[in-house]
């Protein structure tokens, strides 16, 4: 039987109508400007917009909008009485005070790059919203449904930041905190919350009165919870197992491409190890043996990439993919170029350093043994990562900050060409562009992409990708797969791609099962 997260042996069932699911991450503290959002904040917290599985926004905290004919300016209108749990208004001036946090808070000195589009925010009368734009945005509509911009009450927030997001949380969303730990979140049906209009966020019945998270980090211990029916559903089974659960019928399966992508990154800085050289990071990636990875380390659940977005995004050009390859041989011949020459004990230096590069790793139960493939195969060339594994999230995100000479982790975003700017562009330097990556002509495909009209999206999104894969300002290997499995007697859990998390409104709970 798996021991619950405090210690205790978790052998009782769940009441019929609370909801309980195992996660596999310690949970960060609850509020948007936290250093990763688990599934709790989707629960507790709400975008303007949201994004259905057709990847279109649809209205959230707003009943509909309107553009501009120059496009330089988008108007909200809000749901009328829009309310937090707390019982405040949650009307224009309380979501620009959420989103000037969001904004600027994040990056001392500099605004959270997704707003680079982005002008100004004011209110127009309570009820109303407008966005102003530096230049027609097509997709604004990606900053304003991410859960980087989900609405908090931020008057509560300053009257007590250390509490917020831990002892407290203040949000518009069908569920409201009672209690929180990096082991267990607790929250209880808000009876206040309206119905959600988005055809893909109703259900019919009533929703569970109650949803406890525990973190579990074991994957068996995981799949042994579900199993014995103390959790309602999981993420992230042992991935042997996953072929044997989708052929149970008491469960259901969800798995698909993860909007994510696990790769390698070296510091541009690091010029004495030719870092800053193409070449360089060409044969580190022609090292790696994509296929193997996804075979004898995700057992198949999973695909190769050679490109910077993953496979079913709206946005993917799968020839990028295509284009990739894996040859060892290609790989020592650019080493030799570079003047890295093996020693007797078969590591490489130059000038008298050898290529031992300490390198810092997400740790998990997927990341770890990738990491260590990685450092195998690169072994093979005479390159040897001496690899650190620190726990996700906040230590790992400060580990990578002081800039490591090489790093591996695994990012994850619902829009993935959006993220990639925050740690590839020049502009992102100061921020989370942890490597120095300074590219030119990926700068300028960014700024393509951010300008590009509903009929351009494709081709600036090609174009991101190819430069990405041609010039590696990181190194781009796998994508998992997402893997979510549920009992039957949970219905309207509904986990999609465009999305990181499933969304709580239609979830219910067949008390009769």
């Amino acid at each position: 039987m798996p021991a619950s997260p405090n210690g205790s042996s978790m052998t009782e069932r769940t009441p019929p109508d609370v909801l309980r699911e195992a996660f596999d991450y310690r949970f960060s503290r609850l509020d948007p400007t936290a250093a990763h959002i688990d599934p709790p904040s989707v629960a507790i917290y709400e975008p303007l917009l949201v994004k259905g599985p057709d990847w279109h926004p649809y209205p959230l905290l707003t009943t509909d909008w309107t553009i501009s004919p120059d496009g330089l300016e988008w108007r909200f209108a809000l749901r009328p009485n829009l309310r937090f749990h707390s019982g405040s208004r949650c009307d224009a001036s309380a979501i620009i005070a959420a989103y000037e946090l969001l904004r600027w808070g994040l990056t001392p000195g500099d605004q959270l790059w997704y707003w680079d589009p982005v002008d100004a925010v004011s209110e127009d009368g309570p009820d109303t919203l407008a966005v102003r734009l530096h230049y027609p945005y097509a997709r604004l509509p990606s900053l304003l449904w991410g859960t980087h911009t989900a609405v908090h009450n931020e008057a509560m927030r300053v009257q007590d930041p250390d509490a917020f997001g831990h002892a407290v949380a203040d949000g518009t969303g069908p569920y409201r905190l009672l209690s929180w730990s990096e082991e267990r979140i607790v929250a209880e049906r808000w009876a206040d919350y309206p119905s959600p209009t988005a055809p893909f966020l109703t259900a019919a019945g009533q929703p569970p009165r109650r949803i406890e998270w525990l973190a579990i980090l074991d994957p068996s211990d995981r799949l042994a919870a579900l199993e014995a029916g103390e959790v309602h559903s999981m993420h992230g089974p042992p991935l042997t197992e996953v072929a044997r659960l989708a052929a149970d019928n008491r469960f259901a399966v969800t798995e698909f491409p993860q909007q994510s992508n696990f790769y390698l990154a070296v510091n541009f800085n690091e010029e004495d190890l030719r870092f800053n050289d193409r070449r360089m990071r060409q044969a580190l990636s022609l090292a790696i043996d994509r296929e193997k990875l996804v075979h004898d380390v995700l057992h198949g659940h999973g695909v190769p990439s050679y490109g910077a977005v993953p496979p079913g995004d709206e946005h993917y050009d799968r020839t990028i993919d295509q284009a990739g390859r894996y040859d060892p041989k290609l790989a020592g011949t650019l080493l030799d170029e570079l003047g890295l020459e093996r020693g007797e004990d078969g590591v490489r230096s130059r000038d008298g350093r050898k290529l031992t590069v300490p390198c810092v790793c997400q740790e998990d139960s997927v990341l770890r043994p990738l990491a260590e493939a990685v450092r195998d195969q690169l072994a093979e060339i005479g390159v040897m990562l001496e690899l650190e594994f620190v726990v996700p999230f906040a230590p790992f995100y400060d580990a990578v900050a002081t800039r490591p000479p090489s790093l591996m982790s695994k990012w994850l975003w619902p829009d993935p060409i959006d993220a990639l700017i925050g740690f590839t562009a020049t502009r992102a330097i100061t921020s989370d562009n942890w490597q120095n990556a300074s590219i030119p002509s990926l700068d300028v495909a960014f700024a393509a992409w951010l300008r590009a009209g509903g009929d351009q999206l494709a081709a600036a999104a090609s174009q991101v990708q190819k430069i990405v894969a041609e010039e590696l300002p990181y190194i781009p290997l796998v994508t998992p797969n997402d893997v979510w499995v549920h009992v039957n007697a949970l219905t309207g859990y509904r986990p999609f791609q465009a999305n990181l998390y499933p969304f709580y409104q239609p979830v219910r709970l067949n008390q009769s099962s």
